[in-house]
């Protein structure tokens, strides 16, 4: 029996994000299957296990996708998980693909997320169609009353500001740093809009007070996929560093936003942190970066908080003058996160993704400098489920 520091992100990959209701789901997810493989060194016949779900075909193979996906492929699967953390369950199935390597259950596991089609509700490329479903993904007695994700997360910021003197233009900060980062990824969906300012931000309209529309993520459409393997394995195949997973955990709390005991600190998300550092053996201030679930700006900075970079009610000066940015003090969501490069499904892969590719050194422009130890924290709905991983560079 292996443990987590033997096993490595040896692959991943991204289709354009945006819109792809021209494609199916299927081929999207195939490409990025295939993708992440050969980005490997490995081809789709080395795939023996699966985390999440298939290429949604209709009948058995939605509803079990591991025979499905081995028909195609040509020979059985030895394994197949699915994690349940919201956006965050593609992150956090880099945790069961571990478990599955680190057991001998398999040799080489896929990750996929992929969003495209014409489909109903939170994959539809209708973006009314698709908030509308967003709205009730929280417990009957809430979204009945007209409540959104954006108004639940202002309710957060809203009692933040009250509470610690939080401002609009440190929330505004995060989506400043995360479009610099977008304007340096050519797969990103808001790149090529250009950099925003902090007077841009605070200016556009206001969804949900004192959320702006910059302060929220987009939804779009796309595709991302991550192979893991043995860390010998993928040494051995001399494409890349390997990423090795070095410490985990998760932490679920309630459903109803109005059940969480606050609505600035979420106590299920430092669980997490603490049980991810904890097993890495690795200090926060060993970080050099990080990924944080950002639906919403406030998300980011209350995941901050949690994780425990700073303390309770700094975040906003934490990111102030750039913290969060490239070269900032903690560089964070370094291709735009999901405020700006993509909010497609369940996206927390591209979070992972990223801070794979800062620890290969393979960032390009965005490459934060001799970048050896990264965080991640998938969150689903509104701060109700967690995960947290802590990857280094073998």
């Amino acid at each position: 029996m292996g443990k987590l520091a033997d096993v490595a992100v040896a692959g991943v990959y991204q289709t354009h994000q945006g819109d792809l209701s021209d494609r199916s789901q299927p081929s999207v997810w195939w490409e990025s299957a295939r993708g992440a493989c050969a980005d490997a060194g490995l081809s789709l016949g080395d795939i023996d296990g699966i985390v999440g779900d298939g290429p949604l075909d209709p009948g058995l193979r939605e509803r079990m996708p591991a025979p499905g996906i081995a028909e195609q492929l040509g020979h059985p699967l030895r394994f197949h998980a699915r994690s349940a953390v919201g956006a965050g369950s593609t992150a956090s199935g880099l945790n069961l693909a571990a478990y599955a390597v680190s057991h001998g259950l398999a040799e080489v596991v896929v990750v996929v997320n992929a969003v495209a089609g014409r489909g109903a509700g939170y994959a539809s490329a209708n973006r009314d169609e698709a908030v509308a479903a967003m709205a009730k993904l929280s417990g009957p007695y809430e979204y009945v009353y007209g409540t959104t994700r954006v108004s639940d997360c202002a309710v957060m910021a809203m009692r933040h500001m009250h509470d610690y003197g939080t401002t609009a233009e440190q929330l505004a900060e995060i989506a400043v740093a995360q479009r610099h980062g977008a304007t340096l990824h050519p797969l990103s969906v808001h790149g090529h809009r250009g950099e925003l300012t902090i007077d841009e931000v605070t200016g556009s309209r206001l969804v949900a007070d004192p959320l702006h529309l910059l302060d929220c993520c987009s939804i779009n459409q796309g595709g991302g996929a991550i192979v893991v393997t043995s860390a010998a394995r993928a040494e051995g195949l001399g494409r890349h560093v390997p990423v090795v997973l070095l410490g985990y955990g998760e932490g679920h709390s309630h459903i109803d936003p109005n059940a969480a005991e606050k609505l600035t600190e979420f106590p299920a998300a430092r669980m997490a942190a603490d049980t991810a550092f904890g097993m890495a053996g690795v200090r926060r201030d060993e970080i050099d970066v990080a990924g944080i679930g950002d639906h919403f700006t406030i998300g980011v900075l209350i995941g901050l908080e949690d994780a425990g970079f700073c303390g309770r009610g700094e975040g906003g000066a934490f990111v102030s003058g750039g913290g969060t940015a490239i070269g900032g003090r903690l560089p964070t969501n370094t291709s735009g996160g999901f405020l700006s490069f993509s909010h497609a499904g369940l996206c927390g892969i591209f979070t992972l993704i990223e801070v794979v590719e800062q620890l290969r050194h393979e960032a390009g422009p965005r490459q934060v400098a001799a970048a050896r130890l990264g965080f991640v924290s998938g969150v689903g709905g509104v701060q109700q489920a967690f995960s947290a991983a802590v990857l280094g560079r073998a």
